[in-house]
């Protein structure tokens, strides 16, 4: 029988930083002090731009007039704002003109978050293997974005929230999807959100996977022991 080899793909953490010529979020921080963080991003079906979940935080009296930017960008459409409150916004938001975040929808990376920075760039932390990377700053440079890998990790064992589970966890709770009876449907915060019912399931589900067991830790496990009080 021949000997079938197989070979383990190394899962690795790394951070892009790019300046792209193009960006909402670069037009915001140059008019406004405010950190930017974007926690999704995909492709929209039509292939002609994307749509991001995104935090922005400033002062609060900027928050009104960051959110009024928005909306009359040129280049951004379907702002919707979940949540605007002591500085901080949270919402989503279609846009047809920003190379760098289109190249990163279609890339076969995962995106974990992208953060600004106060110069302009934008700080990327993505999923992949060594292949899809480098496949992915081949595409920025076809597109003329200037980037550069900044660092390189293995990927560790999940044991924290990202930052896209813990703010949709969030947005849940208060849309009231935890509540009982529901305040919202699946599919109507899937809806909210820009994501498929199957993905925000998965999210939802990995998210309070990792609550519960951020809140159990420590505690002594209540499986494998045996109670006999019902014989009492």
């Amino acid at each position: 029988m021949d000997a079938i080899l197989f070979i383990e793909t190394v899962m690795l953490e790394a951070i892009v930083s790019i300046t792209p010529p193009h960006s909402w979020i670069k037009r915001v921080i140059g008019d406004f002090p405010a950190i930017i963080r974007v926690l999704d991003c995909r492709s929209l079906s039509n292939g002609e731009g994307v749509q991001e979940l995104f935090e922005i935080t400033s002062a609060p009296e900027f928050s009104k007039k960051i959110v009024s930017h928005l909306r009359k960008d040129d280049y951004v459409y379907d702002v919707d704002i979940v949540k605007s409150e002591r500085g901080k916004i949270v919402g989503s938001l279609k846009t047809h003109k920003c190379t760098a975040c289109r190249t990163f929808a279609g890339g076969n990376c995962f995106l974990v978050s992208a953060a600004s920075k106060p110069d302009g760039r934008l700080e990327w932390t993505l999923l992949g293997s060594d292949t899809m990377v480098k496949s992915l700053m081949h595409e920025l440079e076809k597109e003329n974005v200037i980037g550069e890998v900044v660092k390189v990790s293995k990927l560790k064992d999940e044991s924290e929230l990202t930052a896209r589970q813990e703010n949709i966890l969030q947005i849940a709770l208060e849309k009231g999807y935890f509540e009982f009876p529901k305040k919202i449907t699946l599919r109507q915060l899937a809806e909210v959100l820009g994501v498929s019912p199957a993905t925000l399931t998965e999210i939802l589900r990995r998210g309070q996977k990792l609550v519960l067991q951020q809140h159990f830790k420590g505690h002594p496990s209540v499986l494998g022991k045996r109670t006999y009080s019902h014989l009492h």
